[in-house]
């Protein structure tokens, strides 16, 4: 026994030797209110840094890099959203040009579509466009009649504003009650070809109009013909919304029955062949519409009048305005995307200086990311494309701020060329886990600047360079272990400072009562 408590005795001397947690016995210390008092307010102290050290363990943090883009895929995703007020979508035409000499006209990418400004009727994708029927020969025969603009024989009564002899395009309006009006340009190859079919469907209708129609009527329809290129006639040409050459408009009733929508008013301009036979006798049939139905006003916007009856309209009713939405796939190198007037391909000729390209951005992106999933993800003080901040001049989440561009007011001969550019930035952000439903997410922000100057003719360019160069944007988390020794040290520096302090405010009692 004696042995044993020896041998334990000798093993528990030798472990006391390392004890540095030495216990002074209850009965010899002596509890104080001051102590308890000091005691509460550091126990208090130690868990509120106990709780804040565990929020900020549980941070994740963030740690920003430059590096180069290695970017594998080398096609980038435009996203646009262009309303033009003026334009009508046919007279539209998107082209990519890119820093390789690679250059796409009318470009044919069915993710990018036309729609009506004003009733958001879908009008059909980029390069769609009416057929063409500019090109069918006619052969008439001249005679030593009064000739038009182009040698042929006129039938078709000429519009003057400025000639006392000429009826003036409301004297017209007023006098008849069907009148088709071909708005022309000398210079303009297509009405060059359009002018003698123009004056035979007009000789046409002077023959058969009275006889089929009402002989009591001999003023109930009229083509007329109405140059643009006179300087006095520009203002009318303007009024009338001509944007390209030759425009056949169709009056019902004179100008008084009128039909507007959000961006104006609405036209009814013939579309049918350009054929003398077709175009009288659609004219015919305006007019036949009107007397047996008494209908003056014009078709639904979008319709038209049938006047083959062949399933399709031979002529349409619209009104100004055009929005581009959608994407465009392009090459990943800098490149200018543009969005200009072009009439070839539906047989006509543009009228640049009849029209204007204002136009307000709603949307103007880089990505495949929609905004809304995009932002879910960033933080509310990422700066940058998706940021979702009022005022900024292009915001590309889903339109909370749009930004509109006029033409130069004092701009009357050549059109006016909207140059915007965007210096393009990748970045990437890297979650401290990436899972499904928090993936890697790849992003593209960029700066904006534009300006306005005079050109041979209207056109927006949207150019856009992009940085070889991209930012990252790491999450971060901390390792359990700096966790747990950042408490440790939290637990032992409260503890000394909790003894340091109480020790001091202590003394200072004791030396205080001796003074008394």
């Amino acid at each position: 026994s004696g042995g044993g408590g020896g041998g334990g005795g000798g093993t528990g001397g030798f472990l006391r030797r390392f004890d540095i947690y030495r216990k002074v016995p209850r009965d010899l210390t002596e509890a104080t209110a001051l102590g308890g008092s000091i005691s509460l307010v550091f126990y208090a102290l130690f868990l509120v840094l106990f709780l804040a050290e565990v929020r900020n363990f549980l941070a994740v943090s963030e740690r920003t890099e430059i590096e180069i883009d290695h970017a594998e895929d080398g096609i980038l995703q435009v996203n646009v959203n262009v309303t033009f007020s003026k334009v009508s979508c046919e007279w539209l035409a998107v082209d990519v040009v890119n820093v390789l000499h690679q250059k796409r006209e009318d470009i044919k990418d069915r993710t990018l579509h036309k729609y009506d400004a004003n009733d958001g009727q879908h009008m059909g994708y980029a390069n769609e466009a009416v057929d063409d029927r500019a090109d069918l020969e006619h052969l008439y025969e001249m005679s030593g009649k009064g000739r038009d603009h182009y040698g042929n024989t006129r039938h078709a009564i000429e519009i003057s504003e400025t000639s006392k002899n000429g009826a003036t395009l409301s004297e017209m309006l007023d006098r008849f009650e069907v009148v088709l009006v071909d708005f022309h340009a000398p210079w303009c190859i297509h009405c060059q070809r359009l002018s003698p079919i123009y004056e035979h469907a007009a000789d046409l209708v002077k023959q058969r109009g009275p006889v089929e129609i009402d002989r009591h009527h001999k003023h109930a329809v009229a083509l007329a013909t109405f140059d643009c290129t006179i300087p006095e006639h520009r203002a009318t040409c303007l009024k009338e919304g001509i944007q390209a050459f030759p425009t056949i408009l169709v009056y019902r009733q004179s100008s008084k029955h009128m039909v507007t929508g959000a961006m104006g008013r609405y036209y009814e301009m013939y579309t049918g062949k350009r054929e003398a036979k077709p175009i009288a006798d659609f004219a015919l049939s305006v007019l036949k519409d009107v007397q047996s139905k008494d209908v003056d006003a014009l078709p639904m916007p979008h319709k038209g009048h049938d006047a083959d009856k062949d399933g399709t309209p031979d002529s349409k009713v619209q009104a100004h305005g055009c929005r581009v939405e959608g994407y465009l796939m392009v090459r990943r190198v800098p490149a200018s995307i543009i969005m200009r007037l072009s009439g070839d391909r539906t047989g006509h000729s543009v009228a640049h200086e009849l029209l204007r390209l204002d136009h307000r951005i709603s949307h103007l992106s880089f990505g495949n990311r929609k905004p809304s999933e995009v932002r879910q993800q960033v933080p509310d003080n990422m700066e940058g494309a998706y940021a979702e901040k009022p005022g900024r001049p292009v915001v590309l989440a889903e339109g909370i701020d749009e930004v509109g561009f006029s033409s130069l007011e004092d701009n009357r001969s050549n059109g006016t060329v909207f140059e915007h550019f965007m210096k393009v930035v990748g970045t990437s952000r890297i979650p401290a886990s990436a899972s499904k439903k928090k993936p890697i997410l790849t992003a593209y922000e960029y700066s904006f600047s534009s300006s306005t100057h005079s050109g041979e003719e209207p056109k927006v360019v949207f150019s856009y360079d992009i940085s070889p160069m991209r930012i990252v944007v790491r999450e971060e988390t901390k390792p359990w272990i700096e966790g747990a020794v950042a408490l440790m040290a939290l637990l032992g520096g409260v503890y000394s400072f909790s003894m340091i302090f109480e020790g001091l405010v202590s003394g200072a009692a004791s030396l205080a009562k001796k003074r008394d």
